[in-house]
């Protein structure tokens, strides 16, 4: 009789935890890690003239993953514009290096030595602040190069 017992009162026990705990799951569960995009633009002229540089290959490398670093190569445009994102994890102060080199040599305004520039992202700024889900949101930055000649 008490076996008998408390082989229904487990069932009815196992059956109302069943029903309750999968129908208390009211809070959405969100898979991923949170991000944010970066940007990072500017003009890079010369520093004597002031002049625009075009064709000028800068190299995006970053230190928020220092297992898997992530590097980009983009072009300066005519006017010696460039621009690149890069969505990464949002630590406190993201930081990325820039290498500027001119591939060119003379065919442009003049023959540069390369430069690196450290590019270091501060609460400032952001431009756009998420809070309802994993891309916290965007923060740019304008960083202007100016190159000397060799």
């Amino acid at each position: 009789m008490k076996n008998l017992f408390l082989k229904s009162f487990d069932k009815i026990i196992l059956s109302l935890l069943a029903i309750l705990g999968f129908t208390q799951c009211e809070i959405p569960v969100e898979y991923g890690t949170p991000s944010a995009d970066f940007i990072i633009k500017g003009t890079i002229t010369d520093s004597i003239s002031s002049t625009p540089v075009a064709n000028i290959r800068v190299i995006r490398g970053d230190s928020t993953s220092l297992a898997y670093p992530r590097f980009d190569t983009i072009y300066t445009d005519v006017n010696g514009k460039y621009q690149t994102t890069v969505t990464a994890f949002p630590v406190q102060s993201p930081t990325f290096h820039l290498k500027v080199d001119d591939i060119d040599g003379t065919q442009n305004v003049g023959d540069f030595q390369p430069k690196t520039v450290e590019v270091v992202f501060t609460s400032s700024d952001w431009i756009e602040k998420k809070s309802s889900d994993w891309n916290i949101g965007q923060a740019q930055k304008t960083v202007d190069i100016k190159l000397k000649k060799k």
